[in-house]
Parts: structure tokens; sequence; C-alpha cells
């Protein structure tokens, strides 16, 4: 897949939902989806603008990602 820093983002921000959970005993979706949502995006943000630093290395050894994917336009999508 070309957007391994998006599963990333799911992964990793998915202790926020957990986090809630554990503090409040519930998880009230008004509070916790754009909690999650913008943790996501968060790191789907700056993993991508780390990922431009081994664009080189990822294309010889062919794995793909968001920085290949956008390219040079990436401030575009990321904007």
């Amino acid at each position: 897949t070309n957007w391994p820093q998006a599963f990333l983002g799911l992964t990793f921000n998915w202790g926020a939902l957990l986090g809630w959970g554990a503090v409040h005993g519930s998880l009230a979706p008004a509070a916790v989806l754009p909690l999650y949502a913008s943790g996501v995006a968060w790191t789907l943000l700056y993993d991508t603008i780390y990922a431009h630093q081994d664009k080189e290395d990822d294309v010889k050894v062919g794995v793909k990602s968001t920085a290949l994917l956008f390219g040079d336009n990436t401030k575009g999508w990321l904007a």
C-alpha cells in the first residue's frame, strides 16, 4: 500500500480511545472521534514529512509511502 503512514496513524492513536475509556468508563463519540481523527491526521502529516528523508532508499528496496505517492505535490496534499 502507498498509505503506511495512515495505518501508523490508525494504530498509534488507538491509545487515545483506550485511555479515554479507561479514565471515563465509556467512549463518548462526540469527544473521542475528533480526538482520534485529529491524532490520525497529525501522524499522517508528520510521518509523511519524515518519510521524505528516505525516499531514495524506499525506491531502491521497493517500499511504498505517502512521500513517494505525493511526490512534489506533498505541500498541496498536507496544506
